[in-house]
């Protein structure tokens, strides 16, 4: 049983079996479960009266109860453990560590709890976070109009386990902010994060740029936030922050233009080119809306084009083979 002073979880799951599963998981982590009921029998109202330290949701992608807590819940969101396997395969240990590996930098450790098996304690460190290495390659992921969409395809195809980290910049509306990393987020081990003020880019991590602020790095890679506006038309500003991941990163770096509106970033992905770092672009037959991609094809700066599952093909077999090769 949880001690009273553990981390609280919300747990939402309309499928009785996997609630069953899953708070029996969760209790044996430590944590204790502060909420737990059929979504069907709920409102949101009742939601916000729910005092938890985070919620875990298991509902479908269109769901009223999961779109009010994005937009309106004061603590942490985690959309989904993924698909539970049985308890006797080989792959029910992985799925247990992925899942704790999700909640421990929400919750940190839970004072009681069990660690998932081939899990120490040493696969900690003090302040609650999983030790992982500094980003050792750093790419920007560009988009505006249908990005979310092609971004979220691309990492779902993506090994979250690769030498590398991502700086996503998406032109939205400044409300759904904080909603990003639970749309792309939802069905991958990526460790999607807003920005904080100070921290550095590990391997794993994909960085949502902020909208009212402006983000820029230290010559050591960590996070810097001004209240400046980003300069020119676009929120955050592709333009500017390629030029940043180059001053900061290069060599160790690249972009991928997705789909969407505008002609934000060709000037950078010029600059980047003669640097000798990759700029690859999303297929336009592929893209919802074409426009963004396409400018950066007919300038001559995209040194390849592919569907967001061909791009993610491509890049794991560029940082396994040509990107050591180039550094």
């Amino acid at each position: 049983m949880a001690e009273a002073t553990a981390p609280a979880i919300g747990l939402l799951a309309g499928n009785p079996d996997k609630r069953r599963l899953l708070t029996e998981v969760l209790q044996h982590f430590g944590y204790r479960i502060s909420f737990c009921a059929d979504p069907g029998q709920l409102d949101c109202q009742r939601l916000a009266s729910i005092n938890t330290d985070a919620w875990l949701l298991e509902l479908p992608e269109e769901s009223a109860l999961s779109d009010w807590l994005l937009e309106h819940s004061a603590v942490p969101v985690l959309l989904g453990a993924g698909e539970i396997p049985a308890p006797d395969t080989e792959d029910y240990p992985r799925w247990e560590r992925r899942l704790y590996n999700k909640l421990l930098p929400l919750l940190g450790p839970a004072p009681a709890g069990q660690l998932p098996s081939m899990l120490t304690v040493s696969d900690t460190v003090t302040d609650s976070q999983p030790v992982r290495p500094p980003a050792r390659c750093v790419w920007l992921l560009g988009a505006s109009l249908g990005g979310p969409a092609a971004v979220k395809v691309f990492l779902d195809s993506l090994p979250a386990d690769l030498p590398v980290a991502f700086i996503y910049a998406q032109h939205i509306d400044a409300g759904f902010e904080e909603r990003l990393p639970g749309i792309i987020g939802r069905q991958n081990d990526w460790r999607i994060l807003n920005c904080v003020a100070g921290s550095g880019l590990h391997d794993g991590d994909v960085l949502v740029a902020p909208i009212k602020r402006s983000l820029s790095f230290s010559p050591e890679g960590r996070v810097r936030l001004s209240d400046t506006p980003w300069p020119g038309l676009y929120q955050p500003s592709i333009e500017t922050l390629l030029d940043q991941v180059g001053d900061a990163f290069a060599p160790a770096c690249g972009a991928i233009i997705f789909s969407g509106m505008g002609e934000d970033g060709v000037q950078a992905c010029r600059r980047l080119r003669k640097q000798g770092v990759e700029v690859w672009t999303q297929d336009p037959n592929s893209a919802a809306c074409s426009v963004m991609p396409e400018a950066v094809m007919a300038a001559g700066f995209s040194s390849r084009q592919g569907t967001p599952v061909e791009l993610a093909a491509a890049l794991q077999s560029w940082l396994a083979q040509e990107w050591p090769v180039a550094l």
